[in-house]
């Protein structure tokens, strides 16, 4: 009886943790005209972050979404609009997601 008990308490959450990951918040498709190969997502995001003070997260999803993305916006800030991904990826809160 007992091992019932634990059998359906770990099926339980099984089934709770499936939910939750079909919750999470898939990055957008869409179309660019600022493209940028992966291998150079490196130097371009590097640019893109050089004004911020938060070097180290404005990097971290800066990379994060050229790899999906497969684009970065010219310049330090704004012109997102040439990476339809980019500038409609958003955070759980509706933020933006891409630096």
């Amino acid at each position: 009886m007992k091992l019932l008990h634990i059998f359906l308490g770990l099926f339980i959450m099984a089934l709770m943790s499936k939910a939750e990951l079909s919750k999470v918040q898939k990055p957008p498709f869409g179309s660019s005209t600022c493209p940028v190969p992966n291998t150079r997502c490196g130097v371009a995001c590097h640019h893109r972050c050089s004004a911020t003070s938060h070097k180290k997260t404005c990097l971290f999803y800066c990379n994060k979404c050229c790899q999906w993305c497969k684009c970065v916006p010219p310049g330090t800030n704004g012109n997102k609009g040439c990476c339809s991904c980019y500038n409609n990826w958003h955070t759980k809160r509706g933020g933006p997601k891409c630096p």
